[in-house]
């Protein structure tokens, strides 16, 4: 913990930390370069599913994972070295930075033997590791080699758990494990809802804790029970337990969930001192039915479930971003570029009000997860699209708000919060994404309004039952499946704007006669009851939620009817002189960059403006993609149009996955600032050279 996994975290774990670590080497803890690597790809198209290989969760030893197919990597194999000394020695000698490299999507060979990694080096003499980055310096070299020539390996990490720590841990367990039947399905409920969370208790330990079902319970070492969804029957006795997670924290999986005594309250006061809608029971674990959430819990009262979720929503609408995809382009494909989120209030929403709602729908609010994680082709092509069920649904919904709310949808529906999160903010950055609370940008091309039903079916149907070993079958179904989600969130927005005006927004947001033809879309004739005082109903609607929810515009990216765009001019000493630069460049069409950075690796920027003063100024730069549509699955690329795309600039550190650093004096912004507005492919990229980090720096 002293000298080794230091310098992993610092070179090592930014690639191999996750589902797509290369060759599924997992150097984020002791355990994981123990367990070693394999030749099986995670993210693979396969007919049927394959066994999961979850780090601590479905083999418990070494001789289990090389049952699994994992071979070591600290093993000595040749000339009385391992496979990873070999690879840093190589590095050693051809330290230069040679081809291109794309760690987590580069087909690697996995090697396993002296033949297969003379074969490799044969042919990739300069990709050994840090894979297409500098080598690691020479004392960490000499510190890894000494350590990996040991005899015997044994892990120094101590749980340091705080007696406070502990005294919680067992008072939420104690919550859980209730016998009574309320507190069962209570936990039950929690539980599939929290599986993937970092939790904590102390915001000063650093510690991260997982609750998971044990074979042991409190008081005992936590013996988890290994099932590939959180919603799968366990036959024996089981227990909610908290264990600390073992792995080096990274954010591209961290989602963290605060429990206190006050949280504890209000899972007593919100699930258990309610009087539900049956007398309590033990709900079915049949695979079939488990993942529709909304059916499965339906003793407990609609409002308590909706309240629950919203009262982290952050971390709720956080799990479809971070959570078992982790990162994949095909996933990620079925959203925009950019979009902001609110949800609908719970006192309107009629999933709620009406105790009628959700049992006159459950037929049409289905997931295709309840097919499982290997899904036939018969039923894959029965499940695709289920156009006549969307079509029912939206025709109940429509008639039934008509019927409580004969004037429209006010703007009171939209539910707001004096946490932050009345509005959130996606963004995608090609392969992966990105949460943030507020209304980050312009006005997007796109918004949703999530209600309760919308929100459990998109939960159950891209975290807890979305299976990254499932067959590919089961993949497309989710994907396709989240095609109908995102028009329903859309959908609910265009209900608060006119009647007339909603199916031209739809339209130009699924430009194309195939895009129209696989997408299903019926606007109600419901009429709205907010009234507008211009023909753009999507800026002043926007507008309306700002002010009603009380979020900040921002002040870089947000660009109000009256905003002119201004010349430059050549003062940068003060941040707002240059914010205000910045802003100028936020217009789409304002640069002429975009036109020419249509591909993938160019997303997402981190920009470091050095001061004079000596201060440091952090922005991210966000290129925000185009797309005619996105209700096709494929061929991405002929739906883009990057003289449409725009540039957010945000202060911080957006996202996971940065593709470019780019460091800038003061002194140079006004060049700097200029090569990106007037950007020319021909003389351009050799000016911009020296603002940028490059990858062998």
């Amino acid at each position: 913990k002293d000298d080794i996994k230091p310098i992993l975290d610092k070179r090592c774990i930014s690639c191999h930390s996750c589902y797509n670590s290369p060759c599924q080497l997992n150097l984020a803890s002791f355990d994981g370069l123990l367990r070693g690597a394999s030749k099986d790809e995670v993210y693979a198209n396969r007919l049927t599913a394959t066994k999961p290989t979850r780090l601590f969760v479905d083999a418990n030893n070494i001789s289990q994972w090389r049952e699994f197919g994992f071979f070591s990597v600290n093993d000595k194999i040749y000339d009385n070295t391992s496979i990873m000394e070999q690879f840093l020695f190589q590095k050693e000698l051809n330290k230069q930075i040679i081809g291109e490299y794309s760690p987590e999507t580069d087909k690697l060979s996995c090697v396993k033997n002296q033949d297969e990694l003379e074969k490799y080096f044969e042919k990739n003499p300069h990709k050994a590791m840090p894979y297409g980055f500098p080598a690691i310096t020479k004392d960490e070299y000499n510190t890894l080699m000494s350590w990996l020539n040991q005899e015997n390996f044994e892990d120094d990490l101590v749980d340091d758990v705080l007696d406070s720590e502990k005294k919680q841990i067992e008072k939420l367990e104690n919550f859980l494990n209730n016998s009574s039947i309320k507190h069962q399905v209570t936990a039950r409920y929690i539980y599939e809802h929290l599986f993937l969370a970092h939790i904590y208790f102390d915001e000063n330990s650093g510690n991260f804790f997982e609750l998971i079902r044990s074979k042991t319970n409190t008081g005992e070492k936590p013996q988890i029970i290994p099932t590939r969804f959180p919603y799968d029957l366990i036959e024996d006795k089981f227990y909610y337990r908290v264990q600390k997670v073992k792995s080096t924290i990274v954010h591209k999986t961290h989602m963290t969930y605060k429990i206190d005594d006050k949280k504890l309250k209000f899972f007593n006061d919100n699930f258990i001192k309610p009087a539900w809608e049956e007398e309590p029971y033990l709900p079915s674990y049949d695979k079939n039915f488990a993942p529709n959430a909304l059916e499965v819990f339906k003793q407990i009262p609609a409002l308590n479930r909706y309240n629950f979720l919203l009262e982290d929503i952050f971390f709720i609408i956080n799990t479809f971003i971070k959570g078992p995809v982790c990162k994949g382009q095909i996933a990620l494909n079925v959203i925009q570029d950019h979009f902001w989120v609110m949800f609908l209030d719970p006192k309107y929403d009629l999933s709620v009000v009406d105790k009628n709602f959700l049992k006159d729908n459950f037929e049409y609010l289905k997931i295709p997860n309840q097919l499982g994680e290997d899904p036939t082709l018969f039923e894959t092509f029965k499940n695709l699209g289920q156009k006549e069920l969307t079509k029912k649904y939206q025709s109940y919904r429509a008639n039934i708000y008509e019927k409580h709310y004969k004037d429209g949808l006010k703007l009171d529906f939209i539910r707001q919060s004096n946490k932050g999160d009345s509005i959130l903010t996606v963004y995608r950055h090609f392969d992966s994404a990105s949460l943030h609370k507020g209304a980050l940008g312009n006005v997007p091309k796109t918004l949703w309004v999530i209600d309760f039903p919308l929100l459990e079916r998109i939960y159950y149907s891209l975290v807890a039952g979305f299976d990254v070993f499932g067959n590919t079958a089961h993949q497309l179904l989710v994907r396709t499946h989240m095609d109908r989600l995102r028009v329903e969130g859309e959908s609910n927005f265009l209900e608060f704007l006119p009647q007339n005006s909603r199916l031209d927004y739809f339209k130009s947001w699924y430009d194309g006669w195939l895009a129209q033809y696989l997408t299903t879309y019926e606007p109600s004739n419901n009429e709205t009851a907010i009234k507008f005082y211009s023909n753009n109903y999507k800026y002043e609607f926007a507008n309306m939620v700002l002010d009603y929810t009380k979020t900040k515009r921002d002040r870089i990216n947000f660009i109000q009817n009256w905003y002119q765009n201004s010349d430059f001019d050549k003062d940068f000493n003060t941040k707002k002189n240059i914010e205000n630069k910045l802003k100028n460049l936020s217009f789409t069409g304002s640069t002429n960059i975009t036109k020419y950075f249509s591909d993938k690796d160019i997303n997402t920027i981190y920009l470091r403006i050095k001061m004079n003063n000596e201060d440091d100024l952090i922005y991210s730069i966000i290129i925000n993609k185009w797309h005619k549509n996105v209700a096709l699955m494929f061929a991405e690329e002929l739906r883009i149009d990057p003289t449409k795309d725009d540039i957010d600039f945000i202060e911080g550190f957006i996202g996971s996955y940065p593709n470019m650093f780019l460091v800038v004096n003061q002194d140079d912004l006004d060049e700097f600032l200029n090569l990106i507005k007037n950007y020319d492919p021909k003389t351009t990229p050799n000016k911009l050279s020296k603002y940028t980090i490059n990858r062998a720096n």
